[in-house]
């Protein structure tokens, strides 16, 4: 495989902007227009530019190049609007100024083009342009593949395959350290391969499962059509390895390996999870997939190389339903996870500041960030006692050194335009992005910005609005309290009936309040210098991840146990209002004469000082009130409650109003409170719980 060279000649196929046009209303080239439009508008067509056109009379004047009033279906005095911008942006490239087209336009984009003057239909064809080449629309072929690697600067050459098929082909795309080779026959890729120019094991061993991700993003599904296979997702995993590359310095820094070095640390970690968890009685039972997720959702993450379709590192710290027998690390469905992406980001470019004016620590290339032992051997006090777990012998790797300017300028054949500058370390930093974001309080983004010595911006929105956007058109006072409604139905667990194969439904009107607002913040991505700050907040991160789980299974989620409600009856969609005591009064009066068919529950929510939700919902013949808190790590514990037995109070802990004797008659009385907790953080739904707990002790 021969690698192009970066600013070498172009053999790039020709963009929109230098095909002919022909006929009236001529298209985009693609792999997969007609025949007459290919024949036109294809690459393989005549070597000849609309400037041709514009300076050639005979070509101007051909009754064959210059369509009629008539073929347009106007007179030369009636105004022609076109809805394709290709057609309009080609009459306006062949010099078809003289048709009375005052009125040539494409819905507000390339509007009068017949009196424009030359540099207003520049920047009308530019947008054209830009979004016939938008790659995130674009189908995979020869020209789109080749246009994908304009954009993102790369290098890109295209070799012949001697003694394959006809019209095989191999496209090359190559940055400063690394390369894609892709295999292509009739645009349709059959091969995509990632290779770097220099061998680092801990690059290489990761590449084959790369190269799978990206011919799983080029290659066609079985009985899938070309005309749907688009260069959304290729597009971006080629931006993230063109990220990685265009930062990396040769010689010097690679920052591919840096983010390796990364992996092989926090993998070494993780094994060392799974082996005290192997220790673990109570454990003994579990497979080992249970113990993969276990350690994910409990310990210090797992990290995965190349994971869920994405090319990179992932360092995965949450994951939906993960209690249930059939949710594994790599159960690739609706069950969500959440990860942290790690990467590189120039120091120039960050969005935030280094805390008390210092500078950022620069990226090292080190596979060396803890001890081969793990843990501390002779911990101190002050580690004991700032240590939440097992004390770890995190390492300080040594700063990653840049050879001098001039040496580098030398070696590029350029002349240097300052002095001899001398060793410096790279103005780059690790970025760690949060996938998918999380929202968390203005408080405990301060906490987790604090950890990477960053100074935040933030914003001004409260968490329940991040967490429920505001309606468009709806008002809102943040200093008055407010109520979310959402109307969903759920499985009953009723006691076993002769001949009774499914669980019956009941309708939950759940409502959201919230009294006190608090001002809130998505993280997004924040720079860091060391792997042990990511597993430092992976406990906060759990507590807000599991909080954003409950909070959307209870009041958005719209799945196959949530049916759409009736005509009559139909609250699906998220309600958001400012409630005051008015509308209080008229939304009973209103509701008085009516006799639904739901089970009430409201809840309210707390996020300062302490993350809590107090569930109400009608019990027998009275109330039941639970006050449950969401803890760092993502664990459920109850504060109060008034429905659950005395043993559960003697067995579990969780105070507050036991409901004495009435309660004994249950079902449930041999749960603890600990118990009752865990199948919240099980369920993961706050009214499929209530349900349980109905079907239990009632």
């Amino acid at each position: 495989m021969s690698t192009p060279m970066r600013h070498g000649p172009s053999q790039q196929g020709r963009t929109p902007s230098q095909h002919p046009g022909a006929g009236p209303t001529p298209q985009a080239s693609t792999p997969f227009s007609n025949p007459q439009t290919q024949a036109a508008f294809s690459p393989h067509g005549p070597r000849s530019s609309p400037q041709q056109f514009k300076k050639s009379p005979a070509a101007r004047n051909s009754p064959a190049m210059a369509p009629s009033a008539s073929t347009l279906g106007h007179s030369a005095n009636q105004p022609v609007n076109f809805d394709s911008p290709t057609a309009a942006a080609a009459l306006g490239a062949l010099g078809i100024n003289d048709l009375g087209l005052d009125a040539l336009s494409m819905g507000g984009l390339v509007g009068g083009t017949g009196r424009a003057d030359e540099d207003d239909r520049k920047r009308r064809m530019d947008e054209v342009i830009k979004i016939l080449m938008d790659a995130n629309s674009a189908r995979v072929s020869n020209d789109s593949l080749e246009r994908l690697a304009k954009q993102l600067d790369l290098d890109s050459i295209w070799e012949d395959v001697i003694g394959g098929e006809k019209n095989a082909k191999t496209l090359i795309i190559a940055g400063s350290i690394m390369s894609v080779e892709i295999g292509i026959t009739e645009h349709i890729v059959n091969h995509a391969a990632l290779a770097f120019n220099e061998p680092i094991a801990i690059v290489d061993k990761h590449v084959d499962r790369a190269s799978e991700v990206l011919k799983r993003d080029l290659s066609l599904a079985p009985n899938q059509s070309p005309l749907t296979k688009y260069l959304t997702q290729f597009k971006a995993n080629l931006k993230r390895l063109a990220a990685l590359d265009k930062l990396s310095v040769s010689p010097g820094l690679n920052c591919h390996e840096a983010v390796a070095g990364i992996y092989e640390s926090l993998v070494r970690l993780h094994r060392w999870d799974l082996e005290k968890l192997r220790e673990d009685p109570s454990l003994s039972c579990q497979s080992e997939d249970k113990l993969k997720v276990y350690a994910l959702c409990t310990r210090h993450g797992y990290p995965q190389m190349h994971t869920r379709g994405q090319v990179g590192l992932s360092l995965d710290y949450w994951k939906d339903r993960r209690k249930l027998p059939s949710t594994t690390v790599d159960t690739d469905d609706d069950r969500k996870t959440w990860a942290i992406k790690i990467g590189c980001g120039p120091i120039n470019s960050m969005d935030y500041t280094p805390m008390n004016n210092m500078a950022y620590m620069p990226v090292r290339v080190s596979e060396k960030w803890i001890g081969p032992d793990i843990e501390k051997s002779d911990p101190t006090n002050e580690d004991i006692m700032s240590a939440t777990g097992p004390v770890l012998d995190w390492l300080e790797p040594e700063n990653t050194i840049l050879p001098p300017t001039e040496k580098l300028k030398s070696e590029e054949g350029l002349e240097p335009d300052n002095p001899m500058s001398g060793p410096k370390t790279p103005e780059i930093v690790f970025l760690a992005t949060f996938d998918p974001p999380v929202i968390v309080t203005q408080a405990v983004a301060m906490d987790i910005y604090k950890l990477c010595a960053t100074e935040p911006h933030l914003s001004s929105a409260t968490f329940d609005v991040l967490q429920f956007p505001i309606p468009e058109g709806s008002a809102y006072d943040p200093s008055e309290p407010r109520m979310i409604e959402h109307t969903r139905t759920v499985a009953t667990f009723p006691a076993v009936k002769e001949g009774q194969t499914e669980p019956d439904l009941k309708t939950h009107m759940n409502t959201l309040h919230i009294y006190k607002p608090v001002y809130g913040q998505i993280l997004r991505e924040v720079p860091f210098s060391h792997p042990k700050e990511l597993v430092q907040m992976l406990p906060t991160l759990r507590q807000y991840a599991f909080l954003s789980t409950l909070l959307f299974n209870s009041f958005k989620r719209q799945g196959p146990s949530d049916p759409k409600a009736t005509k009559d009856n139909d609250k699906s969609k998220d309600s958001s209002v400012a409630s005051t005591i008015g509308d209080d009064f008229s939304r009973f009066m209103s509701e008085a004469s009516k006799q639904p068919a739901t089970t009430a529950v409201d809840i309210t929510l707390t996020v300062h000082p302490v993350t809590r939700l107090q569930i109400v919902f009608p019990f027998r013949s009275k109330t039941a009130n639970i006050h449950i808190e969401v803890q760092p790590g993502g664990r459920v514990h109850i504060v109060s409650h008034n429905i659950f037995g005395d043993a559960d109070e003697r067995n579990g802990g969780g105070g507050g109003g036991g409901a004495g004797s009435a309660n004994n008659k249950g079902k449930g009385k041999s749960y603890t409170v600990a118990q009752w907790a865990a199948m919240l953080e099980t369920a993961e739904d706050i009214s499929c719980w209530i349900e349980w707990i109905k079907c239990k002790l009632e």
